[in-house]
């Protein structure tokens, strides 16, 4: 995290900015793009009016590319562990019961899907 001391962009929290705000941090940056209503907790970046630079571009890229290999090993730990838990009995027992029409429909889909007809 300390890689990401005075960099050539920032974050800014989209209720304090405007569409059109061409102010912060002591510079200007590009028109913002507002976030659809689902992801509005989310902050917006920002760059100078001159875009990223190749040297931080690069290094952004490689920085997500870590990021992404963390997540995929941690996915993959997390698969690893939930394979070998057991399930007790009693979560088990408590689930809602499948009607006997879900049943025959389930063995049908199964039999089509294995090729038996």
């Amino acid at each position: 995290m300390d890689s990401f001391k005075d960099t050539e962009f920032w974050y800014a929290e989209q209720g304090s900015i405007s569409g059109n705000s061409t102010q912060s941090r002591g510079g200007s940056f590009r028109r913002i793009v507002q976030r659809k209503d689902e992801k509005w907790w989310l902050p917006v970046p920002c760059v100078h009016l001159g875009g990223l630079s190749d040297k931080s571009r690069k290094h952004l890229n490689e920085k997500r590319d870590c990021a992404n290999q963390i997540h995929k090993a941690a996915m993959a730990i997390n698969s690893s562990v939930l394979a070998e838990m057991d399930i007790p009995e009693t979560y088990m027992s408590n689930l809602p019961k499948v009607s006997p029409y879900i049943q025959l429909l389930l063995k049908t889909v199964l039999i089509c899907d294995s090729g038996f007809h």
